[in-house]
């Protein structure tokens, strides 16, 4: 597979090999690639990746028919959404990440797959939020919304964005009515086979959203409750979300009033982020940080400084 993928390889088998992938089996290697995504090492498995998008782009300028030409778009589509993710939420490269999703919006556009192209700017949403651009991420979750009418399968999870946008920017009467819709769409959304590769635990992330908005409104005990329950809803290995919710919890605890449950669910987070980088978990943990050093003691803190300074090593 990475003969197959590495475009600088001088050995004329690999690159024949290459050159006569059909679409089947590139869209067989995105599926490969998928089921790798939750427990393969991020830079590990951006090689790959990158490489399988530059080679769908060079299928793209050869003549190709109709048919496999829209499938080649979509691929594209589908495989820089992944980059993306890599490139940007987990090695903290947000400029590639960037490039990698507008890549996918425009294959996705030109092939007409209307979900797809409403993932790709969800996805550019949560990057522009992270980075504090919230009308740029409210822009593209527009942009999203307009695709969304023709593709019901993604309306929740799209919902369930704009509603933790709103409660970071502080809208709380804004959040709620968009989580309301997130899980009305739930409630009615049926499976779309052309999505199967795309697994997003929507369950524990409505709980997490619900969570992420009491924390931002104040009611700090019916938040770690719910994060609690969004980690018991999260699959064994969807280790970006558990981080992310061990947070949320380890937060909602400390303004509960209760600092040492606070840090110890900060520091399994931390131990998470040992195993497999994670630039928005890292982000997320260090943010925990900074609150607790006011309403918390060194000595507590410790542990958690040096986890810190080992993810910085």
């Amino acid at each position: 597979m990475f003969a197959l993928l590495d475009q600088t390889t001088t050995e004329p088998a690999a690159r024949a090999r290459a050159t006569a992938a059909t679409p089947a089996e590139l869209d067989d290697l995105a599926d490969r690639f998928g089921s790798l995504y939750r427990t393969a090492d991020p830079a590990t498995l951006l090689t790959p990746v990158a490489a399988h998008v530059r080679m769908v782009s060079d299928a793209l300028t050869r003549e190709q028919n109709p048919d496999d030409r829209r499938r080649l778009l979509r691929n594209r589509a589908r495989v820089a959404i992944l980059a993306g993710r890599l490139a940007g939420d987990d090695l903290g490269d947000s400029m590639s990440a960037r490039a990698y999703y507008a890549l996918a919006v425009d294959s996705a556009t030109e092939a007409g797959h209307h979900a797809l192209a409403a993932i790709a700017h969800c996805y550019a949403a949560e990057l522009a939020a992270a980075e504090h651009l919230t009308a740029a991420a409210l822009d593209h979750l527009a942009a999203a919304d307009q695709h969304a009418q023709h593709a019901p399968a993604i309306r929740s999870w799209l919902a369930t964005i704009e509603a933790t946008v709103h409660a970071d920017r502080g809208d709380h009467q804004t959040a709620a009515e968009a989580l309301t819709r997130a899980q009305d769409a739930y409630d009615r959304s049926t499976t779309d086979a052309t999505l199967a590769w795309f697994e997003d635990d929507q369950t524990a992330r409505l709980t997490a959203a619900t969570g992420h908005l009491q924390l931002r409104s104040g009611t700090h005990t019916a938040a770690r409750a719910s994060y609690a329950e969004a980690i018991a809803q999260l699959h064994p290995t969807d280790r970006r979300h558990r981080v992310q919710c061990l947070i949320g919890q380890a937060t909602a605890e400390l303004h509960a009033g209760d600092p040492g449950v606070a840090c110890r669910l900060a520091a399994q987070a931390a131990d998470l982020l040992g195993r497999t980088p994670y630039a928005t978990g890292t982000a997320s943990l260090r943010a925990f940080r900074a609150t607790a050093e006011r309403p918390l003691g060194t000595r507590a803190l410790r542990a958690l400084d040096q986890q810190l300074a080992h993810l910085a090593a």
